[in-house]
C-alpha cells in the first residue's frame, strides 16, 4: 500500500498546535512564537512535508490533474465558470478536482496543501480572494479567473472583467434613466476589496466625477454571513425602515439584486418605475425575476477560454504571453430599469 501524503493536519497533529499555525509557520505569515516555527519546522522536514514540495518542481512526468478552487460552488457564475474550466481542461486530457473554499483562508491552506501533495499540474481560483501563498521552490503555473490576490509563484495569470469600469457603467446606466439618489447593495465587495481591485470603486468614482454627494446611509453592504439574496433584502428594508429614500440601486450580483427587488416590493414600491435596480453577472436569477432584473453581462464563455489557453501555454512549459486578461462587459437592460 502507498504511503499516504503528509499533510498540516498531521504536522499540526504531532506539534500541538492548530493547523491555521502551520500554515502561517510553511508560508512565514502571520503571528508566531519562534519556539513554534522551529517546532513546526522540524516537524515539517522529518515528516518529508518540504521534500513532497519539493519534489513537485523535480518531477519530470505529469499527473494530467488541474485543481479548481472557487469560495461558493452554488454561485451561478462562479459555478458557470467552473463547468466551463472542467469541460476544456477535459477536452485537453485533464481531470480535475473541484474544492469548494467558503472564503475560508484555513480551509483554502488546507486544500492547497493537500493538492500540492498530490502533485496537480496547475491550479485555477474561481472567485473571490485568497489569503494562501505557495512555497518558493514550488513550480507550478496558477491561474486567476474573477479572483483577487496572489500566490506568489512564478508563473500567474490573472483574467477578468475590469471591476470598477464595470460598477462605473451600472451606476451611469442609473442616473442617465433620471435617477436622483443611488444606493449601492453588496454582501461581499469588502471581501474582496484591495487598492487594486475594488467591485464598488466605480460607484463611487461616478459620485465623485459628476459632483454627487456621497450619502453613506445608501451604502449597504452586509456581511455574507447569510445567503445574498436574503442579506439584501434585510440591507434594503433596514434602510427603508430607517427612513432613507432613494430611486435607483446598484446591486454588486444578481442575487443580490433579487433580494433588493422583493424587498422593495415587499414595501409596496413600483421596481422599475419609482426605484430602478441593476444587478450583475446576468445569471438566472435576473432573466426570471418579476420584473426582470436589468445586469451586467461578463462574457463567461470567453473568461474561461482565455484562462485555459493561458494555463495550457504554462503547462506546456510556455511562459504565459499576458499576465493579466481583461474581458469586456456589456449592460443589459430589463424591466427594473426600462419599466414595463
Amino acid at each position: 500500500m502507498a504511503k499516504r501524503a503528509v499533510s498540516i493536519y498531521d504536522i499540526a497533529k504531532l506539534a500541538g498546535v492548530s493547523t491555521a499555525t502551520v500554515s502561517n509557520v510553511l508560508n512565514q505569515k502571520g503571528n508566531y512564537s519562534e519556539k513554534t516555527r522551529e517546532l513546526v519546522e522540524r516537524i515539517a522536514r522529518e515528516q518529508g512535508y518540504v521534500a513532497n514540495f519539493a519534489a513537485k518542481s523535480l518531477r519530470e512526468s505529469s499527473t494530467k490533474t488541474v485543481a479548481i478552487l472557487t469560495p461558493d460552488v452554488s454561485n451561478d457564475f462562479f459555478s458557470t465558470l467552473v463547468l466551463a474550466v472542467e469541460g476544456r481542461l477535459r477536452e485537453a486530457g485533464y481531470s480535475s478536482y473541484i474544492c469548494n473554499t467558503a472564503n475560508d483562508p484555513e480551509r483554502e491552506s488546507s486544500y492547497i496543501y493537500g493538492l500540492l501533495s498530490k502533485q496537480v499540474d496547475g491550479i485555477v481560483y474561481i472567485g473571490g480572494t485568497t489569503q494562501s501563498r505557495i512555497e518558493a521552490n514550488v513550480d507550478i503555473p496558477v491561474v486567476h479567473i474573477d479572483h483577487t490576490g496572489t500566490t506568489g509563484v512564478a508563473r500567474e495569470v490573472f483574467v477578468g472583467n475590469d471591476l470598477p469600469r464595470l460598477s462605473y457603467d451600472m451606476t451611469a446606466t442609473l442616473f442617465e434613466r433620471g435617477c436622483k439618489r443611488v444606493a449601492l447593495a453588496s454582501v461581499s465587495a469588502s471581501l474582496y476589496r484591495t487598492a487594486e481591485h475594488d467591485q464598488a470603486a466605480g460607484y463611487y468614482a461616478y459620485l465623485e466625477e459628476h459632483n454627487i454627494v456621497l450619502d453613506k446611509n445608501l451604502v449597504l453592504e452586509g456581511p455574507h454571513k447569510e445567503t445574498s439574496l436574503i442579506e439584501a433584502e434585510h440591507l434594503v428594508s433596514s434602510c427603508l425602515e430607517d427612513g432613507y429614500s432613494f430611486d435607483g440601486v446598484v446591486a454588486l450580483g444578481d442575487r443580490v439584486a433579487l433580494g433588493v427587488v422583493n424587498a422593495l416590493k415587499a414595501h409596496g414600491i413600483a421596481v422599475g418605475k419609482d426605484v430602478l435596480v441593476i444587478g450583475m453577472d446576468d445569471s438566472i436569477y435576473s432573466r426570471i425575476s418579476t420584473p426582470t432584473i436589468s445586469t451586467v453581462r461578463r462574457h463567461t464563455a470567453q473568461m474561461a477560454e482565455e484562462a485555459m489557453r493561458a494555463l495550457l501555454e504554462m503547462l506546456g512549459g510556455a511562459k504565459p504571453s499576458e499576465t493579466h486578461i481583461v474581458v469586456d462587459h456589456e449592460v443589459i437592460e430589463r424591466e427594473t430599469t426600462l419599466g414595463f
